[in-house]
């Protein structure tokens, strides 16, 4: 893992107040790398969108999160933008920025539903991760997103679905208004904002994330430590039977063009 990717996570894992010594933080993350989906939901994303050349790009990730994807996509050469609601991941992202000296990234906090009230210009592409699904008027913010993109620039939207199986307990602690989509919703709501569909894929064909957070549940509770200890396991797992079983999962992931693409896309990406 990159060293400032680490400090990232690391950050992240105080922030959360995960007790537990830097270095030993450093040596799990050297080992198995972070304990979460959202790695597994990046590098599907980026597989929709492998080969492109990311120099000089301008792009949006809304809904940053601790900001991993941006500093990603930075290190391509691409000048980046994340936007995140929680003030405090923007500020510990910012600080590692500084620290690493990644001049061409930038981090906002912001509410992602009023984006067009942020002033932050058009881009060639933006990536969705894990967002859609917490925000009231979904329609809107795709509108907001299809405004933002230059003519022929690049959507990548992530979403879980409508069809896996979900934990109250989990679902309530994570802010979901809707518990997922259909794949058939999304490309309504790609359409509706002026969007095309170009391709798609998903991830996790058994649901192994539920499992995984079903046996972080003792007592009704979720064990971070448990969490933690079993995501070597369930993240191995994931991703062997993502790449053998030919069929949707729990997690979504769709690749949208503005109005007025250029036709150079050729066949459509699939992970």
């Amino acid at each position: 893992m990159e060293p400032y990717l680490a400090d990232l996570f690391v950050a992240s894992a105080h922030d959360q107040r995960l007790r537990a010594p830097g270095w030993l933080l450093r040596a799990y993350l050297h080992l198995f790398g972070p304990p979460l989906m959202k790695p597994l939901r990046v590098r599907m994303a980026e597989r929709l969108v492998k080969g492109r050349d990311w120099r000089g790009a301008r792009v949006l990730d809304v809904g940053c999160g601790i900001g991993d994807l941006g500093f990603r996509l930075a290190a391509r050469g691409a000048d980046v933008v994340g936007v995140e609601l929680d003030a405090a991941k923007v500020a510990y992202a910012s600080r590692v920025r500084d620290r690493w000296d990644f001049r061409n990234l930038r981090f906002i906090a912001g509410d992602a539903a009023r984006l067009e009230q942020l002033g932050i210009g058009r881009f060639d592409a933006v990536f969705c991760l894990a967002l859609l699904e917490h925000v009231e008027d979904d329609a809107g913010l795709l509108r907001q997103i299809a405004a933002l993109l230059r003519p022929g620039g690049l959507f990548v939207l992530e979403v879980p679905s409508a069809a896996r199986r979900t934990i109250p307990e989990v679902e309530a602690a994570d802010g979901h208004t809707r518990p997922g989509y259909h794949a058939w919703k999304v490309e309504v709501l790609l359409a509706a904002a002026g969007l095309r569909l170009a391709g798609a894929c998903s991830l996790d064909p058994l649901g192994l994330s539920y499992y995984w957070w079903r046996c972080s549940l003792p007592g009704g509770r979720v064990d971070r430590w448990l969490y933690t200890a079993l995501a070597p396991l369930f993240q191995t797992l994931i991703r062997l039977t993502s790449a053998v079983i030919n069929r949707p999962g729990s997690e979504l992931c769709f690749l949208a063009v503005r109005d007025e693409a250029d036709d150079a896309l050729g066949e459509e990406p699939a992970c």
